[in-house]
């Protein structure tokens, strides 16, 4: 079974069906994908998650409690796995931000598919431009 890294941003997007601007038909691919493949996630991914549902729901009021049910079902019904890194390595993760200039939890995704050889799912377009700079594969 192949696998992939999985950004956030993907999988936040499933939260919000039928929104135009996050239920996109890459998000759908990526979702499809996981039929078949596992993702293999840094240890940032479920405090993003669990981040994106709290202002979506406290401060944005763009979901209902009904929703985040449903979606927390489909996240704990799919292949993800969280891989974990050492203290001082994800410390590290600065360097990478740094050279990219992104966020230290955005480099863990660019961090861990290039240490896996794994195609990074994402839609945050630096991201996406740093594993181009770096050689990454993403998933089309």
């Amino acid at each position: 079974m192949a696998a992939f890294v999985l950004d956030a941003s993907v999988a936040i997007s499933w939260c919000f069906p039928g929104d135009p601007t996050e239920d996109t038909p890459y998000s759908r691919n990526v979702l499809k994908a996981l039929a078949s493949n596992d993702a293999l996630v840094p240890e940032i991914w479920p405090f993003e998650v669990a981040n994106a549902i709290f202002v979506s729901y406290s401060k944005r009021k763009r979901i209902t409690e009904k929703q985040i049910q449903e979606y927390l079902s489909l996240l704990m019904a799919l292949p993800i796995r969280v891989e974990p890194q050492s203290l001082w390595a994800n410390i590290g993760l600065q360097s990478l931000a740094r050279r990219h200039d992104l966020a230290a939890y955005d480099a863990a995704y660019l961090d861990l598919a290039a240490r896996t050889g794994l195609a990074l799912a994402t839609v945050d377009g630096p991201l996406k431009q740093a594993a181009l700079a770096e050689r990454i594969t993403l998933l089309s």
